[in-house]
C-alpha cells in the first residue's frame, strides 16, 4: 500500500516547482515527455511516479532528488537507471518481432521462388532478388531497433 503522505509530499515539491518555474502543466507534460494526465494525477498525490517519470520531472524542474526524500545511494541509482516497464518488455518483444519477420521473409520468398517456374532465368537474377529481400529486411530490422 502506498504511503498517502509521501505522494502529497511529492506532489507539493513537483507542483511548487512548476509553478516556481513558470510552468503550466501542459508545458512541464511536453518538457518531460509525459502524458498531461500524468503530471495532473501526480500533482493531486492520487498517484505516486514510478521513478522513471519523477525523475524526469526532477530534470526539468531542477530538483534534487535528496529533496523529493531520496537520500539513499542506492535508491538515487535506481531511480536514475530505471527504465519504464515498456522499453525493457520491448527489447524481448523487437526481439521476437525481429526474429519471427526474418523467418516469414525467408519462407515468403521461398515460396515466391518455388511457384515461379521462369524467374529467375539466371544467378543473377536470383542473387539480385535475394540481395533486395536482405536490405529490405536490413532497413526493416534498423528501423525496429533504432527507436
Amino acid at each position: 500500500m502506498t504511503n498517502n503522505t509521501e505522494k502529497e509530499k511529492i506532489a507539493g515539491l513537483i507542483r511548487n516547482a512548476r509553478l516556481s518555474k513558470g510552468y503550466s502543466q501542459q508545458q512541464l507534460a511536453d518538457l518531460a515527455q509525459l502524458n498531461l494526465r500524468s503530471v495532473q494525477r501526480i500533482e493531486k498525490a492520487e498517484v505516486l511516479p514510478r521513478a522513471y517519470n519523477l525523475n524526469l520531472l526532477a530534470k526539468q524542474l531542477d530538483l534534487d532528488l535528496d529533496a523529493l526524500g531520496f537520500s539513499n545511494d542506492l535508491q538515487k541509482a535506481t531511480l536514475l537507471n530505471s527504465a519504464p516497464v515498456g522499453r525493457q518488455a520491448g527489447k524481448t518483444g523487437k526481439l521476437i518481432f525481429s526474429v519471427t519477420t526474418g523467418l516469414l521473409t525467408f519462407l515468403l520468398t521461398a515460396a515466391f521462388l518455388s511457384q515461379s517456374s521462369d524467374f529467375p532465368e539466371t544467378s543473377f537474377e536470383l542473387f539480385l532478388l535475394l540481395a533486395f529481400v536482405v536490405a529490405l529486411y536490413g532497413a526493416m530490422l534498423w528501423r525496429i531497433w533504432k527507436r
